[in-house]
């Protein structure tokens, strides 16, 4: 099966209403940082106020455990998001989320937390976008993509080893996610104002539909 093969069996409405919702929780999460708002923040950014805000979190239960049992958790948390507002290169999200040191905020969630906020720079590295990445990187192949994705799954366990393992594949990502979106286009020609003009909620919202389709 080839690349295209892939694309061809998408819903791509469905894209662009995911896209929307994602955009949406983007405008109103930067919101909640300038207006000092510490809870309504910090409850949205680990998705615990609402489930879009961080599917990397609501799929593992991890929004509540990581406000309740970290110390300082909200300031914290607005800490990290102040550095990553302030990005020009994403390449230094895993860094920033390792000094951290944010039990349960390893690069999956942290990583959504960060496009989340600066989504034209910062690019989600969760099991989804790993995998769409891995697609394109094995020319269109779902078993060599889910093979080598088996390697990530146990990511999230706080040490060194799975840190590394996340942490290369970041860094590996964003030519992928920037052909996802090219190839996007070819499946929008009768009316390319659907796409996400933010580059990367548009790639997520493309990811999260090949893995659900696969």
């Amino acid at each position: 099966m080839s690349v295209l093969d892939l694309f061809d069996k998408l819903d791509w409405d469905g894209i662009v209403d995911h896209y929307h919702t994602r955009l949406h929780i983007h405008e109103t999460l930067v919101s909640f940082f300038k207006n000092d708002d510490l809870i309504k923040f910090s409850d949205l950014l680990v998705g615990v106020s609402d489930i879009h805000g961080n599917y990397s979190a609501r799929d593992h239960d991890l929004g509540p455990r990581i406000l309740n049992e970290n110390s300082n958790s909200r300031n914290r948390l607005y800490e990290v998001s102040d550095q990553f507002l302030r990005l020009d290169n994403a390449k230094t999200v895993p860094n920033i989320i390792r000094n951290a040191g944010i039990k349960y905020f390893q690069i999956s969630v942290g990583s959504e937390a960060s496009c989340m906020l600066n989504p034209t720079v910062c690019w989600i590295t969760n099991v989804r976008t790993v995998w769409a990445h891995l697609v394109l990187k094995h020319g269109g192949s779902v078993s060599e993509a889910n093979a080598e994705l088996e390697l990530y799954r146990d990511g999230e366990e706080d040490s060194m080893m799975a840190y590394n393992k996340w942490r290369a594949i970041h860094q590996e990502m964003k030519n992928n996610l920037n052909e996802i979106n090219r190839i996007s286009m070819e499946y929008l020609e009768s009316d390319k104002s659907q796409a996400g003009s933010i580059n990367y909620l548009w790639s997520d919202a493309i990811s999260s539909a090949l893995y659900d389709a696969n």
